[in-house]
């Protein structure tokens, strides 16, 4: 015990003594690492900026023009007020980006390269949507199938409102709803077409049955098909093509009689398409033959006016090249002759070019699934996004749609 106080004591005398040498010691620091005679590297300039007042929010291109960017895309960085940019392109003068999805008329656009310590300030730059809600729909109690625009770019929209089936009618410009416009004959009219005697076709992909309807009245006619069918499309001799589960594909005639002119077997038909005297069949292939992909397109070449088709090419293998257990739910073509192709899960707008590329179609606003497309008479592409919030979008493509041979005036 004694030990232990005089331990104490004499820690208490050392004490200030160990302290005291303790500041007497010079302090050592780090060398300061900011150099106040370092001025950066150049901040960049804006000098011009294309379109130079507005663009489309996520779904388009802009180059900005100006003076010491970092011609690496990753020592760049553009904002549009906080929301950073894709960057696509870069050089030392320019930069192509691509817009966050965000909309304002009065947004700041800031660009910095790396080693460069300010931003350059465009101001006042619009962003505005490229795709908008068309038409109010209840996500919980309409269910909105097929879709079709008619040559004054009317839309007809398939509901299933349990336990009936209705065609509704959208009026441009702003989607204006008259409800119940036709009551349709099935519960649900899956896919619809403009036929070229103004009529409206359509199947529903649960009874094998095609229906026709005057737009006008509603006065119905209808004719009993082989199998259900999921998707139709006309010719330009008028001609209406079908196909679903059945693993073929009928040809409906103008008095409704229909006949089998390909052979899909194995094959459930998902989507069809005409385009430049080929018919385009979208589907999943169910049967064990190792040289037929899981999901695919194929093509058929219309070889006469009474709707004989060729022998089925393969255009495309979905699964392959696209890594997705996807189903394509839809087929279109631009006036340029490019197809587009929607999804159910991972994709939702996809275009196939003429060297079989296919490139996402403004993956920052297009989710998927979408599960009809329709062009109508001008830029607008319309499309049926049944996710969580269902709804029915006009899209501005900027571009025509290929002609719909069956839509008057198309």
């Amino acid at each position: 015990m004694k030990i232990n106080i005089y331990r104490s004591r004499i820690m208490t005398y050392l004490a200030p003594i160990i302290i005291l040498s303790i500041s007497c010691e010079e302090n050592q620091y780090p060398e300061d690492i900011w150099d106040p005679d370092d001025q950066g590297l150049p901040t960049p300039i804006i000098t011009s900026i294309e379109p130079p007042d507005s663009a489309f929010s996520g779904a388009d291109e802009i180059t900005i023009t100006g003076q010491y960017f970092n011609q690496d895309k990753a020592n760049n960085l553009v904002y549009f007020n906080s929301e950073l940019a894709e960057i696509l392109q870069a050089t030392e003068t320019m930069l192509v980006v691509s817009p966050p999805a965000i909309l304002g008329d009065s947004i700041t656009i800031k660009v910095s390269a790396v080693g460069s310590f300010l931003f350059a300030v465009y101001e006042n730059y619009k962003l505005v949507p490229r795709m908008i809600e068309y038409g109010e729909f209840d996500a919980l109690e309409e269910s909105a199938w097929g879709i079709e625009a008619d040559s004054d770019e009317n839309l007809y929209v398939g509901l299933s409102i349990f336990p009936e089936g209705s065609i509704d009618k959208l009026t441009p410009p702003n989607g204006e709803r008259i409800n119940g416009f036709i009551h349709a004959l099935l519960a649900t009219p899956l896919s619809l077409k403009i036929g070229p005697d103004n009529n409206i076709y359509y199947v529903d992909g649960a009874n094998p049955y095609i229906i026709r309807q005057e737009i006008s009245t509603g006065s119905p006619g209808y004719n009993t098909l082989p199998s259900v069918s999921i998707d139709l499309d006309f010719d330009q001799y008028g001609n209406l093509y079908c196909g679903g589960i059945g693993g073929e594909i009928y040809c409906v005639k103008s008095d409704m009689s229909n006949s089998t002119v390909a052979d899909y077997n194995g094959i459930s038909v998902k989507a069809l398409r005409v385009h430049n005297d080929q018919l385009y069949v979208a589907g999943n292939y169910s049967g064990d033959d190792p040289g037929l992909p899981d999901v695919g397109i194929w093509r058929n070449q219309i070889l006469s006016p009474d709707g004989d088709l060729g022998q089925k090419e393969l255009i495309l293998d979905w699964t392959t090249q696209t890594g997705s257990p996807s189903s394509i739910t839809g087929l279109t073509f631009d006036e340029d002759g490019l197809l587009y192709i929607s999804a159910d899960i991972d994709i939702g707008i996809v275009v196939l070019d003429a060297e079989g590329s296919l490139e996402p179609l403004y993956p920052k606003i297009i989710k998927p699934p979408i599960t009809r497309m329709t062009w109508g008479n001008s830029n607008y592409l319309y499309l049926n996004y049944r996710g969580e919030n269902r709804a029915i979008y006009r899209l501005d493509m900027g571009i025509k749609g290929a002609p719909y041979h069956g839509r008057p005036g198309s």
